[in-house]
């Protein structure tokens, strides 16, 4: 009886050995991989600095969260990032674990991407001239199953004029499962793309994909929609660089994209509705905006259809990922035909495929 006690008072020993050791664990170390992730972006970034504000563990469910990312140039502040992230998740994904592969899924929530254009360099945030690739494999050093994305958005910004230039594609959602294929598929594309978003806060974009994304170049056959943006939402961009400004109308854009072994295939169609270029109120700051204003309404008079008042056309291109070639004149043929013969019709051909990419050389 004495022996079987001794046992036991070395067993509960042990247990409040292993209780108290995953305390400290729980505690301390949260702390120590912020810090050393604080460290590494501080110091060993090339262009770059960075900092997170908290870094917590969820042992449960064998999961990380990192709080307060903020990415910026090194010769700018830090209250205007490059990238600010909210809340990145980092969970195991059990799918994969239950297939002999040790994965994660990814989510992200807040994120927001700032990229600055400007004739002064020193102005410039492109996020050039850094190893982005080593950076995330700092912050999520395991391969990926699913990537999930919400409540983001991305600016194109540029304030070298009187009315700053803010393009901007917010409420992005996005996701991608079976990126490591962990189903086994023997299909092409075994992966699927989706997301939603809003342009200039007033337009929906919406997109989906099926792709490969272990193979070693861009692999995929793509749908994207945008429907009925303002133009006149767009007017201090095309201002800073046309200038050129709208008065009325909405534009469309669907395009389908496939690529394989560095090669790309696909169209663009644009879709120009009830376009208003020169009001009866305009002042003209410029000879040049005048004469590009004046160029755009005859244009848009000529081969915009009499029927629905929309210009359209249809650019087509094949070849090289780098430097494909674009059809320009069945581009002219398509707008002509649409101005002149038939109405083109606001829907995606789904005429583009993988099957299509031009063969490798």
């Amino acid at each position: 009886m004495k022996r079987i006690l001794k046992t036991l008072g070395r067993v509960n020993k042990v247990v409040w050995i292993v209780v108290i050791f995953l305390v400290v664990v729980r505690v301390f170390m949260p702390e120590g991989i912020k810090y050393g992730i604080n460290w590494y972006m501080g110091n060993k970034m090339e262009s770059y600095k960075g900092k997170i504000e908290d870094f917590d563990l969820a042992l449960y469910r064998g999961a990380y969260q990192i709080e307060g990312l903020k990415v910026w140039e090194k010769v700018k502040n830090e209250k205007a990032p490059l990238i600010a992230i909210k809340r990145l998740d980092v969970s195991l994904a059990w799918r994969g674990i239950f297939k002999g592969k040790l994965l994660g899924d990814l989510k992200v929530d807040g994120m927001k991407l700032d990229l600055v254009d400007s004739k002064d360099n020193k102005k410039k945030q492109m996020g050039k001239g850094q190893d982005w690739k080593a950076v995330v494999g700092k912050l999520i050093p395991i391969e990926l199953e699913s990537f999930r994305m919400a409540n983001s958005e991305v600016h194109w910004l540029n304030n070298d004029f009187k009315v700053p230039v803010d393009v901007v594609v917010d409420r992005i959602t996005a996701s991608a499962t079976n990126i490591k294929n962990t189903d086994n598929s023997k299909e092409l594309l075994p992966s699927k793309v989706e997301i939603t978003a809003r342009v200039q806060k007033d337009a929906s974009l919406t997109g989906g994909a099926k792709m490969n994304i272990l193979a070693k170049t861009p692999t995929f056959d793509s749908k994207i929609t945008m429907d009925r943006l303002n133009v006149t939402k767009l007017n201090d961009f095309f201002m800073a660089y046309g200038p050129i400004s709208f008065s009325s109308g909405h534009v469309s854009l669907l395009a389908e994209v496939s690529a394989k072994d560095d090669k790309i295939v696909g169209y663009v169609k644009p879709f120009i509705e009830k376009l208003d270029v020169m009001s009866s109120e305009e002042k003209f700051d410029s000879a040049k905006r005048f004469f590009n204003e004046i160029s755009l309404a005859s244009v848009n008079l000529i081969l915009r259809n009499p029927n629905n008042k929309t210009m359209a056309a249809k650019l087509e291109f094949e070849g090289a990922m780098k430097g494909p070639e674009f059809d320009t004149w069945g581009a002219v043929w398509s707008s002509l035909r649409n101005g002149f013969v038939e109405a083109m019709k606001k829907k995606l051909d789904n005429d583009v495929s993988i099957k299509d990419v031009p063969k490798k050389n």
